[in-house]
């Protein structure tokens, strides 16, 4: 009798490395590549946060300019514009101050009097720049 051969065949044996699921190396890596993107949004988050925050203090800023241009411009009585760089008239508020300087120029028979208002901020993260800002009224 001849002996058949056998129709079970023996299959090899799986590697351990290619079973389903991930190795403790690769999700090391996905956890570190997901922290620095997590850490990446957080930063821009941050930055942007800032430049709104900068954005408004300067919209501030020109409005507190604007509002004493306008005071300077409306003021009453001619002769009296220096009380323009009185406390009550400049105004102070959310680190911001505002600085009115009224010179007047009677140089070669003219009377033209100069309003410059400076807003600054007590700190660089306020307001990194001044806001300046000067008109010429002349005598009526």
């Amino acid at each position: 009798m001849q002996s058949k051969p056998s129709k079970h065949i023996a299959e090899p044996r799986q590697h351990a490395a290619m079973r389903a699921g991930f190795s403790l190396i690769e999700v090391l890596v996905a956890l570190t590549i997901m922290a620095g993107v997590v850490l990446t949004m957080a930063m821009s988050t941050i930055v942007s946060s800032r430049n709104v925050s900068s954005s408004g203090n300067r919209s501030r800023a020109q409005a507190m300019v604007d509002q004493q241009i306008s005071r300077a411009r409306s003021w009453p009585t001619y002769s009296t514009l220096g009380d323009l760089t009185l406390s009550q008239y400049n105004a102070y508020g959310n680190g911001l101050s505002t600085a009115t300087v009224v010179s007047v120029d009677t140089t070669g028979n003219r009377n033209l009097t100069k309003v410059a208002v400076t807003v600054t901020g007590s700190t660089t993260r306020v307001l990194a720049t001044p806001i300046k800002r000067a008109i010429s009224i002349a005598a009526p």
